[in-house]
């Protein structure tokens, strides 16, 4: 509840405390303001019923929380101090009547609403305190019940005067269980809002993360998340001699380098629908066909590899005299998200090694694919046949650079579906001519 005299307090002489103790002395100052007015008008109402001992239990009363804003207001007085007074008045106002006039008179509610009030002025790190106060207000209570069972009321007054009385203090009483009700409502609402932000928030984390499904299933689970996929295709892109810029680069220039550089290649890793799995220093993984099977992965991962080439040809080669090499495989492998701490959605298997040894094998401004990729792309793409290579843990592998879309195998399809079409096409006849 943003009150701006309230804030201003607050700001002038409780700025240091956090913002649960903030969100108290907020309440406290409210309950305080709410008191001086509703004991206020009980003052008048005394007197009309000439009730004077009550009268005067209302001028110390309300005196003394006049005394307690004040001091809040203009000396900053130790909150802990006056939220105890402030507790123990509200103890003297509702627990005193019943005693002067027996448990008959509707002032007994009150002590309802006191032990609400200490909800509403303790932080959660209080909880010994809170639990102190309420077992003070159970012993005032038990000691009015003991005092109106032995002793009964002090007072008698006439029995028009004592229904217009609790009349008074019935119409106080839904003031202040109003008060009460919107309170919680709006803090329910807060909470609420406070809340669908914070949901709001993770998500876009968990999806800035993982992938939309895997997300889903972290949302719902904190068990590891791993699959098997029969048909993905990995690439590894690397900046050749990594080492010489970091020697010669600012970590801000180096850090900023980077940034643009990968921030070009999530944008084209966005248009082929490819995951990217992580960037390991100044290497960056993707896969195509996970988490959800695709069965164009492969031609996806070859036509970004293609275009990250014309990114870095065109932007960088000049700009930071870079460049890249990428190695590409298909095959099996497993992804998945595992541990309980700083995780992330991972690959792993023999089709990612591989394609990590491809890329390591490979030449700068080049892409280095395997014998499987080449067959998934068939004629539709132009190589070059680099032979056989020796890779670790694999023994000789054959190996091709990728160097493009075969614009020839395009158009000759092209023409042949033109073809087709032309000669499935009816030509119309004019009856009336023949």
């Amino acid at each position: 509840m943003q009150i701006p005299f309230v804030q201003n307090i607050i700001q002038k002489h409780y700025s240091h405390f956090d913002e649960d103790e903030k969100r108290n002395v907020t309440i406290y100052l409210i309950l305080e303001i709410m008191m001086l007015f509703v004991i206020g008008t009980w003052a008048f109402g005394f007197v009309y019923l000439k009730m004077w001992e009550m009268f005067w239990l209302v001028v110390f009363t309300w005196s003394g929380y006049a005394i307690l804003f004040a001091g809040a207001v203009v000396w900053g007085m130790p909150f802990w101090i006056g939220r105890s007074a402030a507790l123990l008045l509200a103890l003297v106002i509702t627990g005193v009547p019943p005693v002067f006039y027996g448990m008959d008179t509707m002032i007994t509610v009150h002590l309802v609403f006191v032990p609400l009030a200490t909800i509403l002025l303790f932080s959660r790190k209080e909880k010994k305190q809170f639990l102190w106060y309420l077992g003070l207000f159970f012993v005032a209570f038990l000691v009015v019940i003991a005092w109106n069972l032995t002793l009964g009321p002090v007072y008698q007054v006439p029995a028009e005067t004592f229904r217009i009385f609790n009349t008074i203090v019935t119409l106080d009483s839904m003031f202040i269980s109003l008060y009460f009700a919107y309170f919680f409502f709006t803090q329910n609402a807060e909470f609420k809002d406070l809340l669908a932000t914070e949901r709001e928030k993770s998500d876009r984390l968990l999806l800035s993360l993982f992938p939309d499904s895997i997300a889903g299933k972290l949302r719902n689970s904190n068990q590891s998340i791993a699959d098997s996929f029969d048909n993905v295709t990995i690439l590894f892109a690397d900046i050749v001699g990594f080492t010489r810029y970091a020697g010669n680069m600012s970590p801000n220039e180096l850090v900023a380098m980077l940034d643009e550089i990968f921030s070009e290649f999530d944008a084209l890793a966005d248009k082929y629908g490819v995951e990217k799995i992580k960037t390991i220093g100044d290497c960056y993984l993707a896969v195509g066909g996970l988490p959800e099977p695709d069965e164009y992965h492969c031609q996806n991962i070859a036509n970004m590899a293609l275009e990250i080439n014309q990114v870095i040809k065109s932007k960088y080669t000049t700009k930071y005299n870079l460049t890249l090499r990428i190695g590409i495989h298909t095959g099996q492998a497993v992804a998945g998200v595992i541990g309980n701490k700083k995780f992330v959605y991972d690959i792993w298997g023999d089709s990612v090694n591989i394609a990590s040894r491809f890329e390591a094998s490979g030449h700068p401004e080049k892409i280095h694919i395997t014998q499987d990729v080449k067959n998934v792309l068939g004629d539709d793409y132009v190589y070059e046949d680099c032979g056989q290579i020796e890779v670790k843990g694999k023994g000789l592998m054959h190996s091709y650079y990728l160097l493009g879309r075969n614009e020839t195998k395009a158009t000759t399809d092209a023409s042949l579906f033109l073809s087709n079409v032309s000669l499935n096409t009816e030509i119309p006849v004019n009856i009336q001519n023949i």
